[in-house]
């Protein structure tokens, strides 16, 4: 067995089907009756297996009859038989080859075989012709209208009819008339009803194959036009741009109906015209001189014509060429589809033939009408792409917007992060903020994008004034469709007519039900905005609103925030300088501390807000001595240990003071701690090393050094070194090493 070949007896070839063997009469009909596999047309194969299968039952009913004849015919002198047995052995070669590829001579040969068989056994019995034998001879006829032309069967009739007038001539016991009643008479009425039969046979037969050929053809036209729809499709559902969408049209257009020149027209609804938007075969400097069809004209011409229609011959129509937005020479025939989508006009699909006219088929126009369906599918498709695309931007410009305006205090930033999504999205050459001065009311420019002209940086209009100034005085958006129908418009700024605007838009802006400024759009073309491009402008106009609100509550916010804390400040340097008056002994001592305490902190890394609790908490540090009573805080001597004791509450005194206002309550670090001592010494409550705020820790080496290099009335101040062998002598158990060491770094001169 040949590789790849699956024999049919082969149970492996069919697996999962049940296994079943061959009947007995399958088998005998397979070995008896199957024409050679050379022979491979459905037809014909029949035809063999027809013939085999009638040699075989002639040969049979030869022999049956033959043995009946020999059985009951008492005739002394029969030797039939001889016959019979020649034509059976015949008939056996020629079914020999009816089983090879040449079933036409094996069909010839068995009409021949048969007929000379019956005419031999008529002449050899007389008597069998008398009895009617050579009616037989409608066998080799019959098999004659079945395997042989038409046009040579009447041969074989008329050899037939030859033959059996020429029988008389050879046994004189036959006689003519005999013949003429008998077999002539029979056959001549059997050959010419089987004449009939067999031409109308035949004619039905050719009827039947012309329409299964007609059948044939309009299936393959069928599947070639599937076949270029569903080529054209799968292009078609390939494109996202609308461009290229069209140029794919008029490709697949001219491949699908074999043609050189296609265009493809789109539909305006605002102008309600039809323009040329691609072409097939027309360079871009030819298309752009094709003029626009008015759609009310075209919906004539389908209306007269059809949603599918073709011209022929223009030249027939010669009233009509005139009408044709395409006036290019040799134009001859035409052939127009609409596209289509729910009933709504897309655009058309023109096919035109050039110098040569062509008659358009019914399949042209089918797959033209195909191709338009689909044409107008993808093209809607197309757009609903692009419009979703276009919204998704607007959603994350907008999205990337508000982030700016929550996380972005800077009002000119946000204002040209506006600007750009303005031109991004709505697609216009220029914008422009202008922002309302409530207190002069006058609009003043903010931002801009996409100017020549810096002019519009010294803009200041009054409300009312101008385009803008009308937007704010009248709270709605003000349009000018065509600013060159009207040129007093831009009269109050004139270095805008170099920028050669068309179109104009200001839209007020409007936050909590008050005008913060204008929106000014311009465009280099005329705009054609629809409404969801209004509403996004709005939406825009919107947030920059919010923006400007925004931003300006937290500028006065910020600014409120800062007198307030310019008043605390104050605040607190007027107590410091309260404490500095009531003890004269301190006099300038909290300024000198609070400045170097704060170049300490610095020097170790303290952030901008950690120093500001610290210079608050420095300034505040002996404001618990406001407890104290004058003839303790004041006595020239040395104190009392009861007096000591009263004095060492300040800090208490402190804490008690302070820590019910919230925005000190930071800076107590300070004034609560600044007496502990690293080794737990110290008071109010005997805090040891890292559990001193540091803070506090900073201010007890500050507020030590200058004590001690300062003038007391009990002493004077000791001398720099002094000091310093001081703070070294305390480390670690007044002061924070690392504290001492960084004071040491700060004070001490570079050389020493």
């Amino acid at each position: 067995m040949k590789r790849g070949v699956v024999m049919r007896d082969n149970p492996s070839a069919y697996p999962g089907r049940p296994i079943t063997r061959p009947s007995i009469m399958q088998r005998l009909r397979y070995w008896l009756l199957e024409p050679s596999p050379r022979i491979t047309a459905v037809d014909q194969r029949r035809q063999a297996t027809l013939l085999s299968g009638l040699i075989l039952g002639m040969m049979a009913l030869a022999l049956l009859a033959e043995a009946g004849a020999v059985l009951f015919i008492d005739w002394s002198t029969y030797t039939g038989y001889y016959q019979t047995i020649a034509a059976v052995l015949s008939l056996a070669l020629v079914y020999g080859i009816s089983r090879t590829r040449h079933t036409q001579l094996a069909a010839i040969l068995t009409v021949i075989s048969v007929s000379v068989a019956i005419f031999g056994a008529g002449w050899s019995e007389p008597r069998g012709v008398l009895g009617g034998f050579l009616d037989f001879l409608i066998l080799p006829l019959w098999l004659g209208s079945l395997f042989i032309d038409l046009r040579k069967l009447p041969l074989l009739v008329a050899a037939v009819l030859a033959g059996v007038l020429l029988s008389p001539l050879t046994p004189p016991a036959v006689r003519m008339l005999d013949v003429l009643v008998g077999p002539f008479t029979f056959l001549l009425t059997t050959s010419i009803l089987l004449l009939i039969i067999t031409r109308h046979r035949n004619r039905l037969e050719q009827d039947r194959q012309a329409e299964l050929s007609a059948n044939e053809q309009r299936s393959r036209r069928e599947a070639a036009r599937a076949d270029a729809l569903l080529h054209a499709a799968e292009r078609f559902n390939a494109q996202l741009d609308q461009d290229a969408m069209l140029m794919v049209i008029g490709e697949e257009t001219a491949r699908a109906l074999n043609t050189t020149t296609v265009l493809v027209m789109l539909h305006d609804p605002e102008q309600d015209t039809l323009s040329i938007a691609a072409g097939i075969g027309f360079s871009p400097a030819t298309i752009s001189t094709m003029r626009s069809v008015p759609t009310p004209l075209y919906r004539q011409f389908v209306a007269e014509f059809g949603s599918v229609f073709a011209l022929p011959d223009l030249h027939a129509v010669e009233q009509l060429t005139h009408l044709l937005p395409f006036q290019v020479a040799g134009i001859r025939s035409l052939a127009a589809a609409s596209m289509e989508y729910e009933r709504a006009l897309i655009g058309s699909i023109v096919v035109l033939a050039i110098d040569q006219p062509r008659d358009f088929s019914r399949d042209d126009l089918l797959l033209l009408q195909g191709l338009a369906a689909q044409a107008a599918l993808g093209l809607v498709n197309t757009r609903l792409y692009k419009d979703n695309r276009r919204r998704l931007e607007q959603l994350q410009a907008l999205r990337a917007i508000e982030i700016a305006i929550t996380t972005n205090r800077n009002l000119r930033e946000n204002l040209e992060l506006l600007l750009e999504k303005i031109s991004e999205q709505l697609q216009v050459d220029a914008a422009v903020f202008l922002l309302l001065d409530t207190r002069r009311y006058l609009l003043q420019f903010a931002a801009s994008r996409g100017f020549i002209t810096h002019s519009l940086r010294f803009t200041e209009l009054h409300i009312g004034e101008g385009m803008a100034g009308r937007a704010v005085l009248e709270q709605r958006i003000i349009h000018i469709h065509d600013l060159r129908e009207d040129p007093q418009q831009l009269a109050s700024a004139p270095d805008l007519w170099q920028e050669e605007f068309v179109s104009y838009y200001a839209v007020p802006l409007i936050a909590q039900g008050y005008v913060k400024g204008v929106l000014e759009i311009f465009h280099r073309s005329l705009l054609h905005a629809d409404d969801e491009w209004l509403r996004f402008l709005e939406a825009l106009a919107d947030q920059a609103a919010i923006a400007i609100e925004n931003t300006t509550l937290f500028e006065d916010l910020q600014r409120a925030n800062d007198e307030l804390s310019q008043a605390y400040d104050s605040t607190i340097e007027g107590w410091s300088r309260a404490l500095d008056l009531r003890d004269h002994e301190t006099e300038g001592h909290t300024q000198r501390v609070t400045m170097m305490t704060l170049n300490l902190a610095r020097a170790l890394g303290i952030d901008e807000t950690g120093l500001v609790h610290i210079r608050r908490g420095a300034l505040l540090h002996d404001i618990g001595k406001m407890g104290v009573p004058d003839h303790i805080l004041l006595k020239p001597g040395k104190l009392s240990d009861q007096e000591r004791s009263i004095m060492q509450r300040h800090p208490v005194y402190a804490y008690e003071l302070l820590a019910p206002i919230a925005y000190l309550r930071p800076a107590l670090d300070i004034p609560y701690c600044h007496h502990e001592k690293w080794d737990g010494s110290g008071y109010p409550r005997g805090l040891k090393g890292e559990q001193i705020p540091f803070a506090a820790r900073l201010f007890a080496v500050v507020d030590v050094w200058d004590a001690l290099c300062s003038d007391r009335p009990y002493r004077k101040g000791w001398p720099l070194d002094q000091v310093l062998d001081h703070l070294r002598a305390e480390t670690g158990s007044h002061f924070d090493p690392r504290v001492v060491a960084a004071f040491m770094r700060m004070i001490e001169p570079p050389d020493g």
